[in-house]
């Protein structure tokens, strides 16, 4: 979609900001529907977008559409796992009426290039087993599974 602008969050821009911590924070939704969404933790994720060292240890992108709407977000962290610095993907979403559209290839690209740039090896991501859409996504995009973590409910 060629109508569509990337740029970095805007940590500055109250209404952006809060519209990344609230997708942020609405991602539980997509597998499990009995998530809440509180306005305390949408503050909790704002107050964590303002400190977070952008650009230096994080890197976070919005896709707008013409009305300026964040309509896709990717967010990424670098940390060191087994002695390798990789960069982990915390959040990737895309408005459902604008999925199937390129947009979350081009983050996730955009993303690749970003964790190049500060020296990343490789580049990871937590998928819910639920979520096969996602994991499909990022099977094409050439991602491997390499771990799926298992749990038990304890009545």
């Amino acid at each position: 979609m060629k109508d569509i602008k990337y740029s970095l969050l805007n940590i500055n821009d109250e209404a952006e900001l809060r519209s990344a911590a609230y997708i942020h924070e609405s991602a539980p939704l997509n597998w499990d529907p009995h998530y809440k969404v509180t306005d305390e933790r949408v503050l909790f994720w704002v107050d964590y977008l303002k400190n977070l060292s952008l650009g230096n240890k994080a890197w976070i992108m919005v896709a707008k559409n013409q009305k300026q709407e964040v309509i896709g977000l990717h967010w990424l962290k670098l940390e060191e796992k087994f002695n390798q610095l990789r960069a982990n993907i915390d959040s990737l979403w895309v408005h459902d009426d604008y999925r199937k559209n390129g947009i979350g290839s081009e983050l996730k690209k955009r993303g690749e290039e970003w964790a190049k740039s500060q020296g990343a090896k490789l580049i990871s991501t937590q998928v819910y087993y639920s979520n096969q859409k996602m994991i499909n996504f990022n099977v094409k995009l050439g991602f491997i599974p390499q771990q799926v973590e298992m749990i038990k409910p304890l009545k």
